[in-house]
């Protein structure tokens, strides 16, 4: 089971609404796919022009307790280094099905981040399907994982 959280700006609204109905649909006979426990929504919760920052940042304090978190704004870049700030967090911007299972694989991706003006509602949900199902490879890219931890450069 996974507990996933999703998040997104103003841009990424509609493509997170979207998603969210997909992936834990409210009727009784639509099952949640991907076996998600804990659907959180981190907003916003209407089109009104927010920060991506202030939403990566709630996504990103709840990767202690999440398993996998979907973050959305225009292009996802914003979202991906803001999100990428805290710890725990290996948040990716991917704009195809073989980006996502690459980062799934080789990085052990655990925050998608897309970019809404370049992502239709089709494509997401395949990239969505890819970030459930591919599996970490493990291996030779646990220690590269584990050395995205050791040792931050200082300026």
């Amino acid at each position: 089971m996974t507990d996933l959280i999703i998040g997104a700006d103003h841009r990424g609204y509609e493509l997170k609404e979207k998603l969210s109905a997909w992936l834990c649909p409210d009727d009784i006979e639509g099952e949640s796919k991907f076996e998600i426990a804990v659907f959180q929504d981190a907003g916003v919760h209407k089109p009104k022009r927010t920060d991506y920052n202030d939403i990566a940042m709630k996504v990103a304090d709840n990767m202690i307790i999440c398993d996998r978190g979907i973050l959305i704004c225009g292009s996802g870049f914003g979202m991906a280094i803001q999100a990428n700030r805290f710890q725990k967090v290996r948040a990716v911007v991917c704009k195809s099905v073989s980006d996502v299972k690459q980062a799934r694989q080789h990085n052990d991706m655990n925050v998608l981040c897309i970019g809404a003006d370049v992502t239709n509602f089709n494509t997401a949900k395949a990239m969505c399907k890819a970030f459930f199902t591919t599996k970490f490879l493990k291996g030779r890219h646990t220690r590269r994982v584990k050395k995205l931890y050791e040792n931050k450069a200082t300026n």
